[in-house]
C-alpha cells in the first residue's frame, strides 16, 4: 500500500490534446468567495503573479511592499520578487497564528500596500482577527489571502480584495491555479504553457501507470523511479518560471468531472478519523483537530486558539493532517519505510531564514503532513494510523 506523494491520472480521462473546453469553467468552491472576477491559471505561482500584476494596474501608485508571514513556502515569494515587492515578514505562533498587536506595529512602520494571508490546515487560524481585515481595508491596504491549504473552508476569502490558490494540489491535474477579485485581471501577458503540460500528464499517467498497470516489481520501481524525476524537473521549471501561464485546456476539461462535494466529504471523513485515532499520543500530536482537544502548545491552549478552533469542525477538510513531532524526521523516515509519503511544508527560504522566530523555527523543524486526500478512504487512513501507533509504542518502556 502507498499513500501520498504526487497524484496519479487516469489516461482515460485526459481531453484530446489541444481540444477546447466544451463549457466555460465554473467551480462552486471558488464561487463561494463571492467574487465578480475569475481566471484559471496553471499554477498558484501563476496565480499570485497575475494578482499582483492586476493590483498594480488597478490601483496605480500602490506601495509595492507587502506583509507576508514568516511561516510560508518560499515558492510564494519568487512572483513577489520577480514583481518588484518588497517583503516583510510578521510572526506567527505554534497555533499558526498572527498576532494583532504586532501587525499594526507593522503596518504603522512599514506602511505597506498589501497584506498577504493564509489560512492553514483547512483551520480559519485567521477567525480572531477576520474583523480587522476590513479595518486594515479602509486604510488603503490591500488583502490578498492565499487558499491553497483551505481550499474548502467557508469562512475564507471573504474579506480579501485577491483571493488566490493551486487546483493542482487539490484534484489530479497537470496543472492548476486561481485568482478570484472583485477588481479586473489583467492577462495580457498570459499564455498557455503546453510543453509542461504535457511532459505533466505524461509524468502523473505513468503514476497510473504504476499503481494499476502490470509489470513486476523491477519494473514499477524503474518507472517510480522515473516519474518522480521528472516531477522534481517540473518543479524546479516552475521556481524559475517568469510568466503567468494560463490553465490549461486538458486541465479545464478534467476539472468539470471532479466532484467537488465528494472530495470535500471525503476528506472531512478522513480528517475526523485520524482526529480520533491520533489524540493523547507523546511523540507526534495534531496541530489542530475537532473540539480543540489538541494544539500547538504541548499541555495547552490559548485564548486565540480557542477562537479559532471554532472553525475545526467535522467538516474540516485540509491539504493535509498537519502534526508535530519531537523527532520530524524520524518519523517521516519510519512512514517513508512504510509506503506513506508525508511532505515537510516547507523548507526555509533564503528569504526568510534570517527573520524566524523561535516558535517559528520550532514550526519548520517540527511540522509534518500527513496526506489524507479523497483518494483514500477508511482502509488507508486505518493502515496509516496503525502505523503511527506503532511509531509512538518504540518510546514507551
Amino acid at each position: 500500500m502507498e499513500i501520498g506523494s504526487i497524484y496519479e491520472l487516469n489516461p482515460e480521462i485526459v481531453p484530446e490534446r489541444g481540444k477546447p473546453a466544451e463549457t466555460a469553467l465554473s467551480l462552486k468552491e471558488i464561487a463561494k468567495y463571492k467574487k465578480k472576477h475569475v481566471k484559471y491559471t496553471m499554477s498558484g505561482r501563476s496565480a499570485i503573479a497575475l494578482a499582483l500584476r492586476s493590483l498594480v494596474r488597478n490601483r496605480p501608485g500602490i506601495a509595492k511592499k507587502c506583509l507576508m508571514p514568516a511561516y510560508m513556502c518560499d515558492t510564494v515569494f519568487f512572483p513577489f520578487e520577480r514583481e518588484g515587492w518588497d517583503i516583510h515578514f510578521y510572526h506567527i505562533n505554534r497555533n499558526l497564528e498572527a498576532d494583532a498587536g504586532e501587525l499594526r506595529r507593522l503596518a504603522g512602520l512599514t506602511r505597506p500596500g498589501l497584506l498577504f494571508i493564509h489560512a492553514y490546515y483547512g483551520v480559519d487560524t485567521w477567525k480572531p482577527m477576520r474583523s480587522l481585515l476590513q479595518e486594515w481595508k479602509k486604510q488603503g491596504i490591500c488583502i490578498m489571502e492565499d487558499v491553497t491549504q483551505s481550499y474548502y473552508l467557508e469562512s475564507a476569502g471573504q474579506e480579501a480584495d485577491y483571493v488566490v490558490g493551486s487546483l493542482r494540489k487539490w484534484y489530479p491535474l497537470p496543472d492548476g491555479g486561481f485568482v478570484a477579485s472583485e477588481e479586473l485581471l489583467t492577462q495580457e501577458e498570459a499564455c498557455l504553457e503546453q510543453e509542461f503540460t504535457e511532459k505533466r500528464v505524461n509524468l502523473l499517467t505513468k503514476k497510473w501507470e504504476y499503481l494499476h498497470g502490470k509489470g513486476n516489481r523491477e519494473e514499477k520501481k524503474a518507472l517510480k523511479e522515473e516519474f518522480l524525476k521528472e516531477n522534481r524537473e517540473m518543479e524546479c521549471w516552475l521556481d524559475t518560471h517568469k510568466g503567468t501561464g494560463i490553465l490549461s485546456m486538458e486541465s479545464a476539461g478534467i476539472l468539470p468531472g471532479i466532484e467537488e462535494k465528494k472530495c470535500l466529504k471525503r476528506r472531512s471523513e478522513n480528517y475526523r478519523y485520524l482526529c480520533g485515532r491520533l489524540r493523547g499520543k507523546t511523540q507526534f500530536w495534531p496541530v489542530f483537530s475537532v473540539n480543540g482537544k489538541e494544539s500547538g502548545i504541548a499541555g495547552g491552549k490559548s485564548k486565540g486558539q480557542d477562537q479559532a478552533m471554532e472553525g475545526v469542525s467535522v467538516q474540516t477538510a485540509p491539504l493535509y493532517f498537519a502534526v508535530y513531532a519531537l523527532d520530524r524526521d524520524g518519523l517521516q523516515h519510519f512512514l517513508t519505510e512504510r509506503g506513506i509519503y508525508a511532505p515537510v511544508l516547507w523548507p526555509v527560504g533564503k528569504e526568510n531564514k534570517d527573520s524566524l522566530t523561535e516558535d517559528e523555527r520550532y514550526i519548520y523543524s517540527h511540522i509534518l503532513a500527513l496526506p489524507m486526500d479523497q483518494r483514500y478512504g477508511y482502509r488507508e487512513m486505518e493502515y496509516m494510523a496503525d502505523m503511527l501507533e506503532e511509531y509512538e509504542l518504540l518510546f514507551q518502556s
